[in-house]
């Protein structure tokens, strides 16, 4: 991608970025490798090393692959905003977007998850984890990170096959990351083990898979344009941690659209949903369809969601209450 973007004729100014996870004992000489390649091309290098190990120790729960994301992003996000870039480019590509939505199948999801990545998508800073520090970067930046970075994937309907091509016939070397190997890593193993017996029974399924996911992007367009209007016309904000909503027109909506609106108003309190399972988001529909005024159900990121007579209410820091007992979206079973 690079190498298409520094002798393209559109008159670009590039910087290429190379994040250094400090993961292998050779991470900094294959830094050295990507400065001394983009200079090459004429592209100055931007390198910024994280010790990714470091940093998830304080992120409990959180994979290698988790934290080195996070940090790889908010690197890009900081080098852009110091370098007054218009967009970060990765190079994500078709059979990338095949395993990411192999993936979210794998761990379950709904139509946004079959959607994959995005070819142009914004994606919010403050959703990424705790801020990871770098002096060499921040220094010449006023405030850390912007909000929202502006993430572009190029490549994202181009096979694999086709840019190892084109890196021969233009006489690229081919580096490959010894951790791609490595079957610790989800994403490795569904790459290495399950696609290729997928491809079994249709040896095109990246490429089916890749367009399952422009066709569900299509679709998710459309409907969250549907739900930022119902919500618009729907919520009232009387308070900045509140967010209100009449009950007759919600529960007039379909369950599917009540489920977006749901997580829509959860967005605007805490700001992004992440790791927001569908068992709460279920329990908490259930009961603004039927509940009882003064029920309440306290959702994750301490938001409390109480039904009144002909409203309920999201809340975010409601009131604490005693853990009495299990709740449904923490146990093993059946939703109730």
């Amino acid at each position: 991608m690079l190498h298409v973007l520094a002798n393209s004729r559109r008159g670009l100014d590039i910087v290429a970025v190379h994040v250094d996870h400090a993961l292998r004992a050779d991470s900094a000489e294959a830094a050295q490798q990507v400065v001394e390649r983009g200079l090459a091309m004429g592209v100055p290098v931007e390198v910024g090393r994280v010790d990714v190990a470091a940093y998830r120790r304080g992120l409990p729960g959180w994979s290698v692959q988790q934290a080195a994301r996070a940090a790889r992003y908010q690197v890009l996000a900081a080098v852009a905003r110091k370098t007054h870039a218009a967009a970060v480019m990765v190079g994500h590509t078709a059979d990338d977007q095949a395993e990411t939505l192999v993936i979210n199948l794998l761990r379950g999801t709904g139509i946004a998850g079959l959607a994959g990545m995005r070819l142009d998508e914004a994606i919010a800073l403050d959703t990424l984890g705790p801020t990871v520090v770098l002096p060499e970067i921040y220094a010449h930046v006023q405030s850390a990170q912007p909000l929202v970075m502006r993430v572009a994937r190029p490549l994202l309907s181009i096979p694999r096959a086709t840019t190892r091509a084109y890196c021969d016939q233009v006489g690229l070397t081919l580096v490959e990351d010894p951790s791609n190997e490595s079957r610790t890593y989800t994403r490795n193993r569904v790459r290495l083990d399950l696609l290729p017996v997928l491809e079994g029974f249709n040896p095109a399924i990246r490429a089916v898979l890749a367009r399952t996911a422009d066709l569900a992007a299509e679709d998710v367009a459309v409907l969250d344009a549907l739900v930022d209007e119902l919500h618009t016309r729907l919520a009232r904000t009387p308070q900045p941690d509140v967010v209100e909503y009449d009950l007759p027109p919600w529960r007039a909506q379909p369950r599917a659209l009540q489920r977006r609106l749901l997580r829509r108003g959860l967005v605007s309190l805490v700001g992004g949903l992440v790791d927001v399972r569908a068992a709460p988001i279920d329990d908490a529909l259930d009961l603004v369809q039927s509940g009882s005024p003064a029920q309440t159900y306290h959702l994750p990121h301490g938001v409390e969601l109480c039904v009144l007579s002909d409203t309920f209410v999201l809340r975010l820091h409601g009131r604490a209450r005693p853990r009495t007992r299990q709740k449904t979206w923490d146990a093993e079973g059946p939703r109730v």
